[in-house]
């Protein structure tokens, strides 16, 4: 199929990005665009009519940010629940703002030197965001209690500000300290947040607690129903079968399955690896899921579906026009997949399970709480739950093992 040139707007707004990301607003000249996007320079000026409303444009229309916008569809977020489409924003926006760190860092360095009208750009650049942000955030914090300390406009203000800062400091150094790793950050976002979803709590102490119902995470699958939804999407099609697999042979969210590139996925005959995250943190995907195999390192149903892929897009996991899979699509997926399931709860499985089913199936062969922190990436207090939840397993299993007959 041939390629949709993309149109010299599109190409001069591309170009600037680069340049202005890689040398610096004040060092990148109209000239040096033009002619790397391949366009006289005269069309620059009839776009944007000068240097800094090319910037305006960079700041407003650059194709990573209109990716973001085109991962937040308002149906679907409409069906998440609150945390879950919170969890969503952060981790999507996080990952643009990594593609954006260098442009961040270069137009902070240079504010000082700006002229009014570059100023004003920038100015217009977070006003975009912020608007995107509010009428994502309008959504979600739509019931909000009137006695909530703040408007919706006036968060959307205050986590476009915290992006913002969020990029110039992991831009700028790694050793911060400022939050033990992403997801913790992502997490307390989500719970202060979903704090402005109702009355304040009277307890001070319960005042970081969620305050609606959330899924619990600490609840695994039995084997009997880990095997029936792993059977339900093989029968749905390759790469449904293949993102189930995921979920419970590597142990990935849905927003950390969204963000994998088919570069990311490393086997042979001796392992398979997954490169997740921005920091490309590895994690294994088990052969044995649940006490049945599900294929080799080389040979599994997630292999099967990188090979018999006849594209060219990067993502791992594709939708159905062929765009990368969102992390709504994931969710969506399993909502599918599992509508005849039932958890031993009396609930509906839980894509949440599938992660703590993998959790507690790893700390019951042996892994260490400190080695489970570095496969999944939350800190180790984050994981005292399944720790519990899988020291209690193995003492059942241990009982019932002593209930049995003498020989």
């Amino acid at each position: 199929m041939a390629v949709k040139r993309k149109s010299a707007r599109q190409r001069l707004i591309n170009t600037a990005f680069q340049l202005f990301s890689s040398q610096g607003v004040a060092a990148t000249t109209t000239r040096q665009v033009a002619d790397l996007a391949g366009v006289n320079e005269v069309t620059l000026f009839r776009q944007f009519g000068s240097k800094h409303g090319l910037l305006s444009a960079v700041m407003e229309e650059a194709e990573v940010l209109s990716r973001l916008d085109s991962c937040f569809d308002r149906e679907t977020v409409k069906q998440l629940t609150p945390d879950q489409a919170l969890r969503n924003y952060f981790v999507q926006s996080l990952d643009t703002l990594d593609q954006l760190a260098e442009l961040v860092c270069s137009v902070v360095g240079e504010a000082g030197q700006f002229s009014t009208a570059n100023q004003q750009a920038v100015g217009r650049g977070l006003q975009s965001v912020k608007g995107f942000t509010n009428d994502y955030f309008s959504l979600i914090l739509a019931d909000s209690e009137p006695s909530s300390p703040l408007a919706t406009d006036q968060v959307a203000s205050l986590v476009t500000a915290l992006l913002v800062s969020y990029a110039v400091i992991d831009g700028t150094t790694p050793y911060h300290d400022l939050w033990p790793s992403r997801e913790t950050l992502i997490e307390w976002l989500v719970r202060w947040l979903l704090c402005l979803r109702s009355r304040p709590p009277t307890d001070p102490y319960l005042s970081l607690a969620p305050a609606t119902p959330m899924v619990s995470t600490t609840a695994d699958l039995p084997a009997p129903v880990v095997h029936r939804i792993l059977q339900v999407a093989r029968k749905a099609g390759v790469q449904s079968y293949a993102i189930v697999y995921v979920l419970f042979g590597a142990g990935l969210t849905p927003e950390e399955i969204a963000q994998l590139q088919r570069v990311n996925a490393v086997y042979d005959q001796r392992q398979h690896i997954l490169q997740v995250g921005h920091q490309q943190r590895q994690v294994p995907v088990n052969q044995w899921i649940m006490g049945h195999r599900y294929g080799t390192y080389p040979k599994n149903p997630l292999t099967r579906w990188l090979k018999s892929r006849n594209d060219d897009a990067a993502a791992m996991f594709i939708g159905s026009a062929g765009q990368p899979m969102t992390a709504p699509l994931v969710r969506q997926l399993w909502a599918d997949l599992t509508t005849d399931v039932v958890a031993p709860t009396g609930q509906p499985a839980a894509i949440e399970q599938a992660r703590a089913t993998w959790c507690i199936e790893m700390l019951l062969k042996g892994l260490t709480p400190q080695g489970l922190s570095l496969l999944t990436g939350l800190a180790e207090d984050q994981l005292i739950p399944l720790v519990q939840k899988a020291q209690e397993r193995a003492a059942l299993e241990e009982a019932l093992r002593l209930d049995r007959q003498p020989d």
